[in-house]
């Protein structure tokens, strides 16, 4: 009777040496984070500044901004993500309404500049170096620029360096229009810091009608960058 008991603990303690040492179980992958949001704006205050009588006009034409996120969704791009309040059912207003977000990595200044249709300007644009000749920018162009000083003898023009014509997202159902900007075109390394950059009709990022260019004297709104983004590894 001894010797069974002496056996059945005997096996029970091999047993528990046997779960002690059994390798640990995987680990589970570590979740991919999602966009971050870098700053946030008003709600209807499109055109405050000049006519916010039209606050409702700019929300049909999707002009009215209401958040900006920065998104990695891998190790070699990097999502801008401008959220409206609406956007047109097509997608966006043709030629009508231009969007732009200024911004630094590590201190190099860098420009999103864009249309849902932008033929106007992303055909043939003296201001970018690269006209003539001209050429097709597809739909919804974004041209990433850098290296932008104000014109030696045209008041108010700004002339830019482009690194890359980017076709964006526009998606009505959401009211975002997203820009994945490849991280080596923004010289952007892991740890690199993300910042707003000055916009010429204030904040970091604006909606506002144009043709080729904008002014400060028509409606429109901005938002301002609050927070920093760091690229993540």
């Amino acid at each position: 009777m001894r010797l069974k008991s002496m056996t059945a603990v005997l096996a029970i303690a091999a047993l528990a040496g046997g779960a002690l040492s059994a390798p640990a179980a995987s680990a589970k992958p570590k979740k991919k984070s999602g966009p971050v949001v870098v700053g946030v704006d008003a709600d209807n205050d499109w055109g405050s500044s000049v006519a916010p009588e039209a606050a409702a006009l700019g929300d049909a034409a999707g002009m009215e901004l209401i958040e900006a996120s920065i998104d990695a969704p891998d190790k070699e791009t990097l999502t801008f993500v401008i959220k409206v309040k609406s956007l047109p059912a097509n997608g966006g207003m043709p030629e009508a309404v231009r969007y732009t977000w200024d911004f630094t990595v590590d201190g190099e200044l860098f420009e999103l500049d864009g249309k849902w249709l932008n033929y106007t300007r992303g055909a043939c644009d003296p201001t970018n170096g690269q006209c003539p000749p001209p050429r097709d920018p597809g739909m919804q162009p974004f041209l990433l620029r850098t290296n932008c000083a104000p014109n030696a003898t045209v008041s108010n023009l700004i002339v830019c360096e482009e690194r890359a014509v980017i076709q964006g997202v526009f998606n009505p159902g959401e009211g975002t229009i997203s820009i994945a900007v490849p991280r080596e075109a923004i010289d952007a390394k892991p740890g690199s810091q993300i910042v707003g950059g000055t916009n010429t009709v204030g904040g970091n990022l604006s909606a506002a009608p144009a043709a080729f260019v904008s002014t400060a004297n028509l409606p429109y709104d901005v938002l301002v960058m609050s927070k920093t983004y760091v690229v993540p590894k």
